[in-house]
């Protein structure tokens, strides 16, 4: 576990590096699709314990001690979308196509409100949260839902590493 735990974290904090200094000015619009949050998604649905959440821990504090967010804000918004996609895993089988789509765009729906509820919490002068209305941040959801079937197929190829082995298995 703590080899997978550890190569995941590695990939999605790679993620969060490219799309943070190479996509720093967006592909659409000034949006920049949230390729860290659909690798987390991936780990949290292929792992039966708690990777993909632990994974968006460290992710999101790697991109925390990488911006100027308070720490913890990523670590939390990551943690959120984690859950309830391990959480799905128990109720639908992923397909190629529709269900990681599904997957993306609800992620960044559910990365968007545990802003807000940051936001609710410590209040306007210390976090920044989506705006669920503004149309940036639905562009967010809709790349990261075209996203998310070419980068659950490319994170299938490393299957190996990203997924914890339980002992018989």
């Amino acid at each position: 576990m703590i080899k997978t735990l550890l190569s995941s974290t590695l990939i999605s904090s790679l993620f969060l590096l490219i799309q943070t200094t190479w996509l720093k000015n967006g592909l659409f619009w000034g949006v920049v699709p949230d390729f860290t949050l659909v690798v987390i998604l991936w780990i949290a649905y292929y792992n039966r314990d708690n990777q993909g959440v632990l994974t968006g821990f460290l992710s999101g504090i790697v991109g925390d001690a990488m911006s100027s967010s308070p720490f913890g804000y990523l670590s939390f918004i990551y943690i959120v979308p984690a859950y309830m996609a391990s959480l799905l895993r128990r109720a639908m089988e992923l397909d190629a196509f529709f269900m990681p789509v599904l997957l993306g765009f609800a992620g960044t729906i559910a990365k968007g409100l545990a802003s807000v509820v940051l936001l609710v919490i410590f209040g306007s002068g210390k976090i920044n949260a989506y705006a669920l209305g503004d149309f940036h941040f639905w562009m967010e959801a809709a790349l990261n839902g075209a996203a998310a079937p070419p980068l659950f197929w490319l994170l299938r190829k490393a299957k190996r590493v990203l997924v914890a082995k339980r002992a018989g298995d």
